[in-house]
């Protein structure tokens, strides 16, 4: 897909290592580095829905990863996802660049709390807020 697409200026494509999911959609793109990371990703027709838009799941999923990174590279230590609520202001159409921004709102001994925006052509079309929790990997 990235040959298919013109990578907007500035952008790098985001080479995910947060699980084996995030790899199978997008591909994201990223430019600058945390805590002002911008993260892009091109909304085709397999990320779609029978309405032509963006599919919510994926947005979701996008809100995830974008969440996921900001937490992670607030604590730098192992997290997952336990809750993740979810705004869907206006529809993404297909071909359009969707754009994403996190901020982290808080952060504890346990819980990291982030806020996401999505923007096409700079107008809000969605938002999520999360909380991340830290985990313990060598416990398991």
């Amino acid at each position: 897909m990235t040959n298919k697409i013109h990578i907007p200026k500035g952008f790098k494509i985001y080479k995910t290592i947060e699980g084996k999911f995030a790899a199978h959609i997008g591909p994201y793109f990223i430019k600058h580095n945390y805590p002002n990371t911008i993260f892009k990703v091109f909304i085709d027709n397999k990320l779609s829905n029978l309405n032509e838009v963006a599919h919510g799941g994926f947005l979701m999923s996008f809100a995830d990863s974008v969440g996921g990174f900001y937490a992670y590279n607030n604590v730098k230590k192992p997290i997952v996802t336990v809750n993740l609520s979810s705004n869907f202001i206006k529809p993404v159409k297909i071909n359009s660049w969707l754009e994403a921004k996190g901020t982290v709102k808080m952060s504890g001994k346990s819980l990291i709390f982030v806020e996401i925006e999505m923007f096409v052509k700079e107008r809000i079309v969605f938002s999520s807020s999360g909380v991340w929790k830290i985990i313990n990997i060598a416990k398991r």
